[in-house]
């Protein structure tokens, strides 16, 4: 019973809302026995409520996949390779010299605590997922067990007692069982996937990272990050003073879509950052170059720089954000700019000083569209 609860909340991680690419679901640990139910029911529901944006569903019934539930916690001391769904219960270490694999459709959930957990990779990481068996790794869920109460009396009345309606119905004296009362993940349940500057290589593709602080936070140029789900985090990546690959990605109701700081330049194309509160955020000294995206429906700016960050923005399609398409910063050239700072959905910016109707302080806009950019945007076959 317990047990089949906690898979049901696992699976919970994984549903994708329709409107915008992505869903959620919950799971949680109580008490030994209590916490493996929980965490298969939460499995469970993760997995159910996943579907791609194409209306796919995620495969709980993969052969060969194991649905054993698996508690990590600490650091590795030898390669492992994870399958199937995996309970953190604390942070966990992948050190120099060991591996890590991840192997498609495996479910990694994580508790909410007061020091949310993190997944640390020092050595090397491989989570490679694929397009009908996506890995997720998300919160399961705050959950709380009501205490019993007395149960209404049933039984008695001034004509006496039925035995056989009393004993039907649990007795006069009778407790009510114990109810579970279930919080939804949210953002900053858990820490997030930390990549270290000793990690000789990483990589994630078919990932859906949701619920974190920060989904994945990359302190070393040797990360690839492809056809990968960010949703429900405080920020989907920030990359610090390295120049990772990021491409194909959704970035979908974060804080933040992506934040780079110290002198980052990583490369970011044929992503799409929708309905965040900020869509990308350039600090310090960080030069992206910011190429092929679409940047849609925002709700502050699409692309936000300060101090002396100057990102290359090119062939980008930047539309309908509540802020600015571009502050403060950065050199554009060959985007299509349409409908931001409520100017109107059907005005298209062809301005080429450092600021118009739509973008503010810019250093230079050369080219402007009055058309989309066809090539912008995550390609569809097969994601």
């Amino acid at each position: 019973m317990v047990l089949n609860h906690t898979f049901s909340r696992l699976t919970q991680i994984s549903i994708y809302d329709k409107n915008i690419g992505m869903k959620t679901k919950r799971t949680q640990q109580h008490q030994k026995f209590t916490s493996y139910t929980a965490l298969i029911c939460l499995i469970s529901v993760l997995t159910g409520f996943y579907c791609g944006c194409q209306g796919e569903t995620f495969n709980l019934k993969v052969e060969g996949a194991s649905f054993e539930i698996v508690e990590k916690s600490g650091e590795l001391t030898e390669n492992e390779i994870w399958d199937g769904r995996v309970y953190m219960t604390d942070t966990v270490t992948v050190p120099e010299g060991i591996t890590l694999t991840i192997r498609a459709g495996t479910i990694v959930g994580f508790e909410p605590m007061d020091t949310p957990s993190l997944l640390v990779v020092k050595g090397e990481l491989y989570a490679e997922g694929s397009p009908d068996r996506m890995i997720v790794f998300g919160s399961l869920g705050k959950q709380q067990t009501q205490a019993q109460e007395p149960a209404v009396e049933t039984a008695s009345s001034a004509f006496g007692t039925d035995a056989s309606l009393n004993k039907q119905q649990g007795g006069s004296r009778a407790t009510a069982a114990n109810t579970i009362k279930a919080e939804p993940p949210k953002a900053g349940d858990w820490g997030g996937i930390q990549i270290e500057t000793t990690s000789p290589n990483s990589r994630l593709t078919y990932a859906r990272i949701q619920h974190a602080n920060v989904g994945i936070r990359i302190r070393t140029d040797a990360v690839q990050i492809e056809r990968c789900l960010f949703g429900e985090n405080r920020t989907g990546i920030i990359c610090e003073n390295t120049n990772p690959t990021i491409s194909s990605s959704e970035f979908n109701r974060n804080g933040v879509g992506s934040k780079f700081q110290g002198s980052a330049a990583p490369g970011v194309e044929y992503s799409e950052f929708t309905a965040n509160q900020y869509g990308i955020i350039c600090e310090d000294d960080s030069r992206p170059r910011i190429q092929y995206n679409i940047l849609r429906a925002n709700y502050e700016n699409a692309i936000v720089c300060y101090s002396t960050a100057s990102p290359e923005i090119v062939s980008n399609n930047i539309t309908n954000n509540v802020g600015w398409a571009v502050y403060d910063g950065g050199r554009l050239r060959d985007n299509f700019i349409q409908g931001n700072k409520q100017v109107g959905g059907n005005i298209t910016e062809l301005g080429v000083g450092t600021q118009s109707e739509q973008f503010y302080g810019v250093e230079e806009a050369f080219e402007p569209r009055n058309s989309p950019v066809a090539e912008a945007g995550v390609p569809r076959e097969n994601f």
